[in-house]
């Protein structure tokens, strides 16, 4: 990974034809030791209600 590669989504359920997955990360935190590892934590239900919730507004 290289610069500009922070956010960037991590998706689940990818689907080649139609674009579309489940978006489940973003790349957050380099690894200063392996350069080529970028790390997200795993969204779990908490981020999917503040999602929703913040939809609703």
């Amino acid at each position: 990974m290289s610069g500009g590669s922070s956010g960037g989504p991590w998706l689940a359920d990818f689907n080649a034809t139609t674009g579309k997955g489940v978006l489940v990360s973003v790349n957050s935190a380099l690894d200063s030791l392996e350069p080529t590892k970028m790390f997200g934590e795993i969204w779990k239900t908490t981020a999917k209600k503040v999602y929703d919730r913040a939809q609703q507004s």
